[in-house]
């Protein structure tokens, strides 16, 4: 299949740049998030990753939307939403979104986050238990070891300090080796979009997802999980994964031979299948037992 210009996260041969309306903000606590809701079906929340935002679920949302009530939003500090001066945590995300679930009265959802937008899921799911029917977890882990502490924060002080320059935006290390150098014009479009981010939300982004451990915690999750993880992820090594999938009680596990840390880029049919089965399982399994559709 050939490649071309990227609509929202996907690349779409031959399609030109659209100009996005303004979406909706909410009032969540003392920040508005700015969102976007579609579909129908059981509701589906979408959290993006560290320098993204909405946007990069808009393929997504198209194939996910057919078969659920599609919310996405801009974390705090990231797109469209307020950028207040941090420190920023995982904690306070999760509460973010617990106020946002509240203000579009959802009392529950499915939540599928990658990277960052995992470790704020698997926040959501430690402490707003009732919110999260089911997790799906991509690209992500449950700690953060001492080198990679010391490498995010030092990158956070940097970039907060000076901005971003080719090299901190420089994104080949969200992809597999092979899928970067088959395609450079994506590696490069990614990067413009790290680089539009403002400076100093990014680093307090990027602080509050750089020193956390709760991998014994996720014992008590009682929501039906899937892991997904590239085998080729640079940025957070499959090991991560493994941890998780043996602690979290109704986790199944997925290892994708060919894939990194951009899977839902990288490998977009595999990933939409393995997420619609993995949901229709959960809510067919809720109306068997009686439960939420």
């Amino acid at each position: 299949m050939g490649v071309g210009r990227l609509a929202g996260n996907r690349l779409v041969p031959g399609r030109k740049r659209v100009y996005r309306e303004p979406m909706p903000r909410i009032s969540v606590g003392d920040v508005l998030l700015s969102y976007k809701q579609a579909g129908e079906g059981s509701d589906f929340v979408l959290i993006h990753g560290l320098g993204g935002d909405l946007h990069v679920w808009d393929s997504e949302a198209a194939v996910f939307s057919r078969h659920h009530r599609v919310l996405r939003f801009d974390v705090r500090g990231c797109g469209a939403s307020d950028k207040p001066p941090g420190p920023y945590s995982p904690a306070l995300f999760a509460r973010d979104i617990d106020a946002l679930l509240a203000g579009l009265h959802i009392p529950a959802a499915h939540v599928l986050g990658i990277s960052m937008g995992g470790v704020i899921a698997q926040r959501l799911a430690l402490d707003f238990p009732a919110r999260v029917r089911s997790l799906v977890l991509v690209s992500t882990s449950s700690e953060v070891k001492q080198h990679a502490i010391a490498m995010w924060q030092w990158l956070a002080d940097l970039i907060e300090r000076e901005g971003f320059d080719a090299s901190t935006a420089d994104a080949s290390r969200a992809f597999s080796p092979a899928f970067a150098a088959a395609h450079p014009e994506v590696v490069a479009e990614i990067g413009r979009r790290n680089a539009a981010n403002d400076p100093r939300a990014y680093a307090a982004a990027a602080r509050a997802v750089s020193d956390y451990n709760w991998t014994e915690e996720l014992r008590r999750v009682v929501a039906p999980t899937l892991i997904l993880q590239g085998l080729e992820d640079q940025l957070t090594p499959p090991g991560g994964a493994v941890k998780m999938s043996r602690v979290l009680p109704r986790s199944r596990l997925l290892m994708i031979n060919g894939a990194g840390h951009s899977l839902p880029l990288e490998q977009p049919s595999l990933f939409h299948n393995a997420v619609l089965a993995f949901l229709a399982g959960v809510d067919f399994g809720s109306q068997r037992i009686g439960g939420r559709p």
